[in-house]
């Protein structure tokens, strides 16, 4: 079965996005095993600007990236209308033996040194969403994904 793991920055603040979630964890279950992994931000955060927390966050980050195909999400990534991201997955899990890792940052974004070190780095939309709407909005294109891939009735 894939394996698919998301690298985060903090926890779920809201309780509709763990709804949202746990919703699409249960459809993609029947494709991907999901695997969340959740990096608590970094101490005494208000002390610091905003690219010394994304350089903190970081840190953290890279203990968690080994193995799989990493992809980091950032809105200097490339976007993609769903029949090509599904073939992206496609493709990303013939290098990856399987697993995938998307790395979310926190509420300043990723360090540039996660996103030049990921195989691949996306972006959702042009729009700028919160990390939390990250969480959601992609589970719900991972599903949508592997619906298409799978041709079932999820994507028409």
């Amino acid at each position: 079965m894939v394996k698919i793991n998301i690298i985060v920055v903090g926890k779920d603040k809201d309780w509709w996005v763990t709804d949202g979630i746990a919703h699409y964890e249960k459809l993609l279950s029947r494709y991907a095993k999901i695997k969340w992994t959740i990096v608590t931000a970094p101490v005494k955060s208000t002390k610091l600007s905003s690219e010394e927390i994304k350089i903190q966050e970081a840190k953290l980050l890279k203990k968690h990236l080994a193995g799989g195909t990493i992809i980091s999400l950032t809105d200097k990534g490339r976007q993609f209308d769903s029949h090509k991201f599904s073939k992206k997955i496609e493709s990303w899990l013939a290098r990856s033996s399987g697993e995938l890792r998307f790395v979310i940052g926190g509420p300043y974004g990723l360090d540039d040194s996660i996103i030049k070190s990921a195989n691949d780095s996306i972006s959702l939309s042009p729009f700028t969403f919160s990390h939390q709407i990250v969480r959601l909005v992609l589970l719900e294109q991972l599903y949508r994904a592997f619906s298409i891939l799978h041709n079932t009735d999820y994507h028409k």
